[in-house]
């Protein structure tokens, strides 16, 4: 543990974009996936604003500028089609009427999603950065090498019957981006899409973690950072609803239960697991618990508790 002091979390197009109703995207705000406002709040709670930065590299900036102009078009149409047949259908019997407030064409409406997601990244409480993929000459080399020999992140993919060799021209400026901004320092990347796990093992590249929820991302920067134990198992505890439920389940206690006012009286660390006396109010009444943990393996490995005795800690 404790082998980087720096490092830099990444976000994917299909981590950071944030859609409702199952695949629609919000148009008039720049919104961004509930995620990563759970890792900004993860840094600042884990007391790592200072060695942990996030970046957003600016081909996902602009795949998400992109995907909102592109929705923007097809959702008009849409709409315009919707609004034609609801006239046809009623006739004289109903008016249907809409207006476009702030841009009615595609142009005017590629200015305003720039403007909003400018204003995203102005907001006060956004911490992120957008970082620009590298330009110099040998990584643009490096790239056309990669392209040319079908090396990952390029792939083959078959349209139709033509067979191309250089598929995955997005992944490999994401991947030269990330890999040299990051250098020697810990990179986190959150992303759904599992080939980049094959790239970065392809490539033997060991100090790239991939992951796809804030869990990853919590138990990736714990085992990589030198933080306290007892901050680590506070945290946990106060944050990890599954854990608190096995917890309980295993002191034979209504899993259900609400665990307040959480303090912890010691911690000790035996090889790869923690050793914690805590004390919690359980339905209103103060208990003593002592559980051994596996941050590593992120699993409980026994716990036991009772009724905490105020005279005896007098």
């Amino acid at each position: 543990m404790g082998k980087y002091n720096k490092a830099y979390i990444y976000f994917d197009t299909n981590t950071l974009e944030c859609r409702h109703s199952g695949k629609s995207l919000y148009l008039s705000q720049f919104t961004v996936n509930p995620l990563y406002y759970e890792i900004e709040d993860l840094i600042r709670n884990m007391g790592l604003g200072d060695r942990v930065e996030i970046c957003i590299p600016d081909i996902v900036w602009f795949e998400l500028e992109e995907h909102l102009v592109n929705h923007f078009k097809s959702e008009k149409k849409s709409m315009e089609a919707k609004i034609d047949a609801f006239r046809k259908s009623f006739g004289n019997l109903a008016e249907v009427y809409y207006e476009f407030k702030d841009c009615n064409s595609e142009s005017e409406y590629s200015d305003y999603a720039k403007d909003i997601a400018q204003d995203f990244l102005s907001n006060p409480r956004v911490n992120a950065k957008i970082i620009s993929c590298p330009k110099d000459e040998k990584t643009i080399q490096k790239i056309i090498k990669q392209a040319v020999h079908s090396e990952q992140p390029f792939k083959t993919a078959k349209v139709g019957r033509k067979e191309y060799t250089d598929a995955g021209f997005k992944d490999a400026l994401i991947f030269n981006t990330i890999v040299t901004h990051t250098k020697n320092h810990l990179g986190i990347f959150i992303s759904n899409d599992s080939d980049f796990s094959e790239i970065f093992n392809s490539k033997r590249i060991n100090n790239f973690k991939i992951c796809s929820n804030a869990k990853d991302v919590r138990f990736t920067l714990l085992q990589e950072f030198n933080v306290a134990s007892a901050d680590i198992m506070e945290l946990l505890l106060k944050s990890d609803n599954y854990l608190i439920q096995r917890i309980l389940s295993e002191c034979e206690l209504d899993i259900n239960s609400c665990m307040m006012d959480l303090k912890i009286i010691s911690c000790k660390t035996v090889e790869d697991s923690v050793s914690v006396n805590f004390i919690a109010l359980i339905n209103g009444e103060k208990q003593s618990f002592n559980i051994t943990y596996n941050v590593n393996a992120n699993e409980l490995l026994e716990a036991s508790c009772e009724i905490f005795d105020e005279m005896e800690d007098e």
